[in-house]
């Protein structure tokens, strides 16, 4: 019996070794990758077999997407391939897509040749990063601040103010915490501008809650505006974070993200003129908006813009001094769960969107408005820049991580970035090979190992045979001549 589990175990042995004796077929013999922010990165490979190489193809892992991408090459025994990953491109260009620093991924190389051998190469990281720039850096498991042109001072006063913002930020939504976040603060406005395609003139800052990756446009002198921006995108993020995807995400009101955000942003105290000013007028002249027009995106037109975000931090203020910190906490806590707008406002506060907005009026000197009457038109949502965290329409079947800007100073924030690569196949395992113990091979096992059993059996019967014989021999008397 103990020679018949070594067989079988010598059997599944062979099985296991199979894909490395199919894998060592074919050879690498060096792989690369070069950066040439903001345009491009290039991955590069050298390999060789003993047949033709026919399929050389890059996949790159990110956190949530995959994205494959075949090398265009002629089929030899000896191949130098390269993909060109342009990085000027929107996510629809097949052969790459817009990556902000920050953010780190590993690649792998799957090679097929002509006799059926297959190749995955071990995962290689890599994280981008524009190279045009010698970055200072402070940073721990949580934040990490990246920026330039000031001194080290600079840089740990917005760390310091980071990490205190997720905290805050985390227990006021009862959010828990998320991966570590990439701050990267130009100090220069061209450098600023070339850092990312088709920047608008407006922009002071985009975020890549996907990537965890947020880029802003402050002045070195001035830390007080970095703290502030740095508050607000860090808001943004642990929003993405807690919320996760599907429905939750979209279900959450655009201004109440930003009131969020920009409550955050300045501790909850006074808004600044810029800010301060629209509302005002808007409140004098009794124009203000429908809240429920601000679900989505805010109006491109600048002024109308800046009051979006006024309003929307003052709806903010009065729900934390109206109905309480706690009460905020479990309004949020309904989103989180996928609750609908009006439903959770309702169930924690009493009122709905449009009951939220009348409390807000009221408190101004403004008359209450009857919004079921049909004679009060809802003012209407037009295509905006995507204004801190406007969201990017996901296709379906791709993983398309959600671009957000932010405005600085006093200019409003402008065109989403392009959107990042999307997985072609998230669930590829990238071609790895399998082994065949528990498949193929384990049913010849099974007919190599009956085919044994039935010889040992035949062999017994035989020797059976045998000894009988020669017994039976023993006893017969021998003949006299």
């Amino acid at each position: 019996m103990k020679k018949i589990f070594s067989f079988v175990a010598a059997l599944c042995l062979f099985a296991l070794a199979l894909p490395a004796f199919a894998q060592s077929a074919i050879t690498v013999k060096n792989q690369d990758i070069a950066f040439d922010f903001p345009k491009s990165m290039t991955f590069s490979i050298d390999a060789s077999s003993a047949s033709e190489i026919q399929t050389m193809t890059l996949v790159a892992r990110f956190e949530n997407v995959t994205r494959r991408v075949q090398a265009k090459i002629t089929p030899a025994k000896e191949v130098k391939a390269q993909v060109k990953w342009n990085l000027d491109t929107d996510s629809s260009g097949a052969d790459g897509g817009y990556l902000p620093p920050g953010v780190s991924a590993n690649y792998t190389w799957v090679i097929q040749d002509a006799a059926g051998n297959k190749l995955e190469t071990d995962p290689q990281t890599f994280t981008v990063a524009d190279n045009r720039i010698a970055w200072q850096t402070v940073e721990n498991d949580d934040l990490a601040i990246h920026w330039y042109g000031a001194g080290k001072a600079f840089g740990q006063d917005i760390f310091d103010a980071g990490i205190a913002t997720l905290k805050k930020v985390r227990d006021e939504l009862g959010a828990g915490t998320g991966g570590k976040v990439h701050i990267w603060f130009y100090t220069d406005s061209e450098d600023f501008r070339t850092s990312m395609p088709d920047m608008n003139v407006w922009t002071g800052g985009r975020s890549f809650g996907e990537y965890r990756s947020i880029i802003l446009l402050t002045t070195p002198t001035d830390p007080q505006e970095a703290i502030e921006g740095a508050r607000h995108e860090l808001t943004h993020q642990v929003v993405f974070d807690s919320l996760g995807g599907g429905f939750a995400r979209q279900a959450f009101p655009h201004w109440f993200n930003e009131g969020l955000a920009t409550y955050n942003q300045f501790n909850g105290g006074s808004l600044p003129g810029y800010l301060a000013t629209p509302l005002k007028n808007a409140i004098k002249n009794d124009n203000l908006p429908r809240l429920k027009s601000r679900d989505g995106n805010f109006p491109a037109d600048p002024t109308e813009a800046l009051m979006s975000y006024a309003l929307s931090y003052s709806i903010v203020d009065l729900m934390f001094k109206q109905f309480g910190a706690d009460k905020v906490h479990d309004v949020y806590a309904l989103f989180q769960k996928g609750t609908a707008a009006d439903d959770a406002f309702k169930q924690v506060f009493g009122v709905d969107t449009d009951g939220l907005d009348n409390l807000y009026r009221k408190s101004v000197g403004l008359a209450e408005r009857d919004y079921s009457a049909s004679g009060i038109p809802t003012p209407k949502s037009i295509p905006t820049f995507a204004l801190s965290s406007a969201e990017t329409p996901t296709q379906k079947g791709a993983a398309t991580p959600t671009t957000q800007s932010v405005a600085v100073a006093n200019t409003p924030a402008s065109g989403a970035a392009t959107n990042v690569p999307q997985s072609s196949n998230a669930n590829n395992n990238g071609g790895a090979t399998t082994g065949l113990c528990g498949g193929v091979l384990g049913v010849f096992a099974f007919a190599m190992l009956g085919a044994y059993v039935t010889s040992r059996r035949t062999r017994r019967a035989s020797d059976a045979m045998l000894r009988d014989d020669l017994a039976s021999r023993k006893r017969r008397k021998p003949t006299q001549h």
